[in-house]
Formats: C-alpha cells, structure tokens, sequence
C-alpha cells in the first residue's frame, strides 16, 4: 500500500517530493493505522493540516493515477521502491530528495552496494575503449558494482563487458528499454533503474533528471574519456556538488591533446576550476563544488581509487 499511497499524494495537485519527504512519519502512520488509501491520504492531510485546501475531485484524480502507473509497472514487470522501502538506496536518501518512488528492474539489493559510477562519451577512441575495459575487468575481479547510464559509447562498453553487479540508469520508462521477457528482468547480477515511471518517453529533461540519479547512487565517480559534452557534464554537475571522489583518467602522453580528451585534460591541469568549466552550468561554482579529484595514471591506482583509499600524490 505504501507505493500507493505515495503515488497518489504525489498526484494530487499541490503537492510534491518535500512534503512526501517531510511527513514520512505520517505516511508510516497511515499505513499502520488505515485500511485504505482514501483512508490513509485523509489522515494525512488531517495530520499535516491540509485537509480543507485539498478537494475530493483532486483527490480522486491522484489515485486514478497512481492506480495507472501501478497497473502499468505490473505490465511491464516493473518494480516501484518508495523512499520508505528497504531497498531504496540508502546513497540517493543522504544526497537528494528529488524521487519519492524510482522504478526498478532486476535485483534490487545491489542498489544498496558500494558502487562507483563510470562515465564517457559515446564515441571513445581505442583508447577510452581499453582503459573501460580494463576499469571494467579490475571491477569484476574485486566484485565492485558499476553503475552506468543507458546509452552508446563508454557505458555500452562497460555494459557489454562486465560480467558481474552494476546498475544502468535509463532516461525513460524502463519498458521503453526493455521488455518483461528480457533476461534483465531475472538477473542476480543486473538492476535497472528510472526516475521515471512505465510509458514515459526520452527527452533531454529526462536524460538531465537520470543523470543525477547516477551521480546520488554512485560512492565514487570515474570520467574515462570526454570532450565536455552533454555526454557526462550533467552528471559531473551534480556529483561535484556531494563530498565524495572523482577520478579522471589521464590520457597516454602522446594524446593528452587530443580534442576527445579535452575534459579530462581540463580537470587533469586545472581541478575545480577546471570542472567549472567543463559543467557550464550556474549551480557549478567556486563554493558549491565539493567533490575531491583524484587523477588516475595506471591501473596500479585502481586499488586505491576503487576501494575508497587515498591516492599517492
């Protein structure tokens, strides 16, 4: 009932994620307490002084929806996980209150794990496309959970290589990626997860909105290979705002200059002012950024950077 009823609140007209967030006591409450989700949205508009500026109509109206997505998510074989249930990961709760529900596909117990997200452009050079899989090998052999958005290049490569746990973060409805008779959907080793509930298709808002997802879940964050494209700055604009690591790969020598490794270089010679540049976005500052950068040479710092240990200056 949970998800139900906090689908419903959520679309009901004037309210949104904060107020879920804010009156989780009373959503537990109404859950132990009532027998219906009319019942338990009623006592929570009682407990939280809403009740006379919400209508029934509006009322109504959320649960017509939320009834929807929930007849829709068991179509697709879809999972919804509210912020109150046990496998909502922990690491999006201490950053973000932006998803009251996400929609998962997969074991959702790894979205608990100690995970590092991979970033890169979707079009690597031979080199990006070894030192992915390299990362991806090293990741395997200690059982570290990557976690990579839906899309070509870099995080098509991790995808296709990793043998063992990570996430992928899509920027729709998960059915609009994947069909129930995917293997995906029994995986041990696999989970998918969206903001986004069934039936919703890509734009760039939602791309935006999922890169934040990967940036909140993820322990640390690795940028394999770009150039300052929309391919990772979203997601390095939100992650450099958490108190958390970025590691940057630095080119072979003989390619430092090359245009695909223009962000790397550009977060390599010139650190936190380097990645206010590279984010390009008014969020992104000199006091907002707080996120270390910690430059990767070889693989002989995996060790350090993946299992959360200080890299030798």
């Amino acid at each position: 009932m949970i998800e139900f009823l906090i689908l419903s609140i959520l679309n009901i007209r004037g309210f949104g994620p904060k107020f879920l967030f804010r009156n989780a006591k009373a959503l537990r409450n109404a859950v132990e307490n009532t027998e219906s989700v009319r019942e338990g949205i009623t006592l929570i508009l009682e407990e939280t002084k809403r009740i006379n500026k919400t209508t029934l109509e509006d009322i109504e109206k959320g649960i017509n929806v939320a009834s929807q997505i929930l007849d829709n998510c068991k179509k697709y074989s879809i999972q919804p996980v509210s912020f109150l249930n046990e496998h909502y990961p922990q690491n999006i709760l201490k950053v973000s209150e932006l998803w009251p529900v996400l929609y998962v596909a997969g074991n959702q117990e790894i979205l608990n794990e100690y995970s590092v997200g991979v970033i890169g452009t979707k079009n690597p050079d031979q080199h990006g496309q070894i030192i992915s899989q390299k990362i991806t090998e090293y990741s395997d052999e200690e059982e570290i959970t990557l976690n990579i958005m839906h899309q070509k290049g870099v995080a098509s490569i991790v995808k296709e290589a990793k043998d063992t746990f990570f996430v992928e973060v899509v920027a729709s409805g998960i059915d609009q990626v994947y069909l129930p008779d995917n293997d995906i959907f029994h995986s041990d080793f696999i989970v998918v997860v969206s903001p986004f509930p069934p039936e919703i298709t890509y734009d760039e808002y939602k791309y935006i909105e999922s890169c934040k997802v990967l940036a909140s879940l993820s322990n640390r964050l690795v940028l394999i290979q770009d150039a300052t494209s929309d391919d990772t700055r979203f997601v390095l604009s939100y992650f450099a705002r958490s108190e958390k690591t970025l590691g940057v790969i630095k080119p072979i020598d003989s390619a430092l200059n090359y245009p695909i490794n223009a962000g790397n270089k550009l977060l390599i010679t010139e650190g936190k002012e380097g990645l206010i540049s590279y984010c390009r976005a008014k969020d992104v500052h000199e006091e907002s950024v707080v996120c270390d950068i910690k430059i990767i040479t070889s693989k002989n710092d995996y060790p350090q950077f993946f299992n959360e240990e200080e890299l030798p200056i």
